[in-house]
C-alpha cells in the first residue's frame, strides 16, 4: 500500500514539475525513475489508445492500446541521440544521457495528461456517427483524426512546456537551454507524427479492414493525411 501511495505522490510531483524530483531523476538517474516513467507511458497512452480504437471494436481498441505507447518508445529511441547532439551543438551543455532523461520525463507527463483525457476521447468515440453515406463517413473519419491529433499535440506541448524552466536551469545558459528545448520539441512532434503514420491504423478508414499494421506502412505521410482530413471535414 505504501508503494502505491508513493507512486501516486511521485506522479503528482512529476506533473507539478517538482524541482527536487526532477533533479534527482535527471542529474543522477535515480534508481527506479526509468521503469517508473516507462510504466506511466504504457498505462496513460495505453488507456487513451484503447478509447481511440474502440470505435472499431474491442480488437482495434487492444491494438491501439499497444501501438500508442510503442510510438512513444520508438520516438524516444530515434530522438534520444539526436536530442543529445542538438543540445551540445546549440551550446546548452546538456549531453546525451540528460537529454534522454528529459525526453523520458516529458513523455511520462504527456502520458498522464492523455490518461486524464481518456474520458473525453471515450465520449467522442461513443457518440461519433459510424455509418451513413460515403462522403459522411469519410468526413467523420477525418474529424476523428484531427480531434485526436489536437489532443495528443496538446498533451505533448503542455508536458514539454512544463519542463522548459528546468531545461534552462540545467543548461549552461538560459538562452541555449531555450534553443535546445524548442529543437527537441520540434523533433519530437515531427518524428512522433510520422511514426504514428507508419503504425496506422488507429481507427479504420471507411472501406478498410481491422488490422494491426497496414500492408504499406511507408506509403504516404502523416501531413498528407491531415490535409485530406481537413478537406473531408469541410464536407460535414
Amino acid at each position: 500500500m505504501s508503494a502505491i501511495v508513493q507512486s501516486f505522490q511521485n506522479t503528482i510531483s512529476l506533473c507539478r514539475g517538482d524541482r527536487r524530483l526532477l533533479a534527482g531523476w535527471i542529474e543522477s538517474a535515480q534508481r527506479g525513475s526509468v521503469p517508473y516513467c516507462m510504466a506511466l507511458i504504457a498505462l496513460g497512452c495505453g488507456v487513451y489508445g484503447f478509447t481511440v480504437g474502440l470505435r472499431n471494436g474491442w480488437e482495434m481498441g487492444a491494438y491501439v492500446a499497444i501501438k500508442l505507447p510503442l510510438i512513444i518508445f520508438i520516438t524516444l529511441i530515434v530522438n534520444g541521440l539526436l536530442n543529445g547532439l542538438l543540445g551540445l551543438l546549440l551550446g546548452s551543455g546538456i549531453g546525451f544521457r540528460k537529454s534522454v532523461q528529459f525526453l523520458l520525463v516529458g513523455f511520462a507527463i504527456m502520458s498522464v495528461i492523455l490518461g486524464a483525457l481518456s474520458p473525453v476521447s471515450l465520449f467522442a468515440t461513443l457518440n461519433m456517427p459510424s455509418s451513413g453515406d460515403g462522403t459522411g463517413r469519410f468526413a467523420w473519419h477525418g474529424a476523428s483524426l484531427l480531434m485526436h491529433t489536437c489532443l495528443i499535440a496538446f498533451a505533448g506541448i503542455t508536458a514539454h512546456t512544463r519542463l522548459l524552466h528546468y531545461v534552462r536551469e540545467f543548461a549552461d545558459s538560459s538562452r541555449a537551454g531555450t534553443h535546445a528545448f524548442f529543437a527537441w520539441l520540434a523533433g519530437n512532434l515531427f518524428v512522433g507524427a510520422q511514426v504514428s503514420w507508419n503504425l496506422r491504423p488507429f481507427f479504420v478508414s471507411p472501406g478498410l479492414k481491422v488490422e494491426f499494421i497496414r500492408e504499406d506502412p511507408f506509403n504516404g505521410n502523416f501531413y498528407e493525411a491531415v490535409i485530406v482530413s481537413l478537406k473531408n471535414v469541410s464536407q460535414i
